[in-house]
């Protein structure tokens, strides 16, 4: 199996809410170290936080609001999942903190504070880039301070659109106002293709994908089970031949082999 030298960054960003990022975020992560990849999981949707219950509300002692907060270093934030999920590989996580008042909290911070926010996201590579092959920032949709932090940060882009006018203008305009300015790496999953076909739905990927000019990682068809499942059922590990399943570890295959390329 090939390790990286030091750990790859993928932001998972949307323009809005509901594309399914967070769903895509976790079972990538749990897919790569299924495989024997070493990954750390952050959940930077400081606003909307919805990992901590999909991963069913483990035992928190830090969040990742209180490492920006200067309250405990980062290493005092992370959950080892390894164990529970059964995998070869390192799989630790740093949650946001979903109490309301957390959530208010963040809604208010000031520019100065989202500056500081992203010396210490740089700092997670600095001290942890050795121990991962992947880092996956699960972050707020839209353009808010903390998303283009985690953009800033990255050393890639995942766009999650779902196949609308209004999900596909929208992210256009920010991939022209953000992604082409920071000139990270983009790339392309279309989400919630209103067809069971996998055929049909590259089809729909394709022509998005040359419309946003960014290049197609994979397209999702919109399941029922994979919405029914989350924070029940992990259909990635449970049930490896789901039509699902087989799309993430393609999505996971061209995401190391991407690695190796830029080695």
């Amino acid at each position: 199996m090939y390790t990286c030298l030091n750990a790859t960054i993928y932001t998972i960003h949307s323009h809005r809410g509901g594309s399914g990022k967070s769903v895509l975020s976790l079972n990538l992560s749990l897919v790569l170290a299924k495989n024997g990849y070493n990954v750390l999981l952050v959940d930077l949707d400081m606003r909307a936080p919805s990992l901590y219950y999909m991963l069913r509300e483990p035992p928190v002692r830090y969040w990742i609001n209180d490492y920006l907060e200067d309250e405990c270093g980062f290493e005092e934030t992370l959950i080892d999942l390894a164990d529970e999920f059964g995998l070869k590989g390192k799989f630790k996580a740093s949650l946001a903190n979903p109490d309301i008042d957390a959530i208010k909290e963040t809604l208010g911070k000031s520019r100065r504070w989202e500056m500081n926010a992203l010396k210490k996201l740089i700092r997670i590579r600095k001290t942890l880039g050795e121990e991962y092959d992947y880092i996956f920032f699960d972050t707020s949709p839209g353009i808010q301070y903390s998303s283009i932090n985690a953009l800033i940060a990255s050393d890639n882009i995942i766009l999650v659109v779902v196949p609308d006018r209004v999900d596909i203008k929208g992210a256009l305009a920010f991939i022209k106002e953000i992604y082409d300015t920071i000139k990270t790496k983009s790339y392309l999953v279309v989400n919630k293709t209103p067809t069971p076909d996998i055929s049909q739905a590259i089809e729909f990927g394709e022509k998005i994908s040359s419309e946003l000019k960014i290049p197609l990682l994979a397209a999702v068809p919109y399941y029922n089970d994979v919405v029914l499942s989350n924070g029940v059922e992990y259909l990635v590990l449970s049930r490896p031949d789901h039509p699902f399943t087989r799309i993430i570890e393609s999505i996971a295959d061209k995401i190391t082999s991407l690695s190796q390329r830029s080695s």
